[in-house]
């Protein structure tokens, strides 16, 4: 930072708001969404593709929050009571992360690690300095998605530790 060669992070306000989304919410929406379906179940994959629904409603259509938790649940209560878990669609769901469950773990970890490129205030000059940012959080995003298979309730445990690194960031960050 001093030589001015790497991209800041984003300003963020460090307000109990703020810290509250960054520390609690967004961890668990994330580990909702790339690592809850790891383990194949009716419930977890439409609790997950609701709450990616809640996320790209909140984020593009609706700036309610109310609004979309509200729309998100009614999807949820929607699929819950009218998909049932020997379903062609569950069945197939579960078939096809069940035979391509690397292919699926390996993009899942690359996908959260691309995705929070968003951190940053990127420009095309610091284009070669990418992959050092990303390699943290595709490390994360494979150590998480390990801690969700390997362990029963893996779910708890991946969430947990997100909060846990989400939280260091917000300590580290806001002084």
């Amino acid at each position: 930072m001093y030589f001015n060669l790497f991209p800041s992070l984003k300003n963020i306000n460090f307000s109990l708001l703020n810290i509250l989304k960054i520390s609690l919410f967004y961890p668990v929406i994330e580990e909702l969404i790339f690592r809850l379906p790891l383990r194949s179940s009716k419930f977890n994959f439409i609790i997950s593709f609701s709450t990616l629904i809640f996320l790209i409603v909140i984020k593009r259509l609706i700036s309610n929050v109310y609004l979309a938790i509200f729309l998100a649940l009614i999807l949820y209560f929607f699929f819950t009571l009218f998909i049932r878990a020997d379903s062609l669609l569950i069945i197939k769901l579960a078939n096809f992360f069940s035979l391509k469950f690397r292919l699926i773990f390996h993009f899942q970890a690359l996908l959260f690690g691309f995705l929070h490129l968003t951190n940053y205030n990127l420009e095309i000059k610091y284009f070669y300095f990418f992959p050092l940012f990303i390699m943290n959080y595709i490390f994360s995003g494979y150590y998480l998605g390990y801690l969700r298979v390997r362990y029963k309730n893996g779910i708890y445990l991946c969430t947990a530790s997100h909060i846990l690194i989400n939280t260091i960031y917000c300590i580290v960050f806001s002084y």
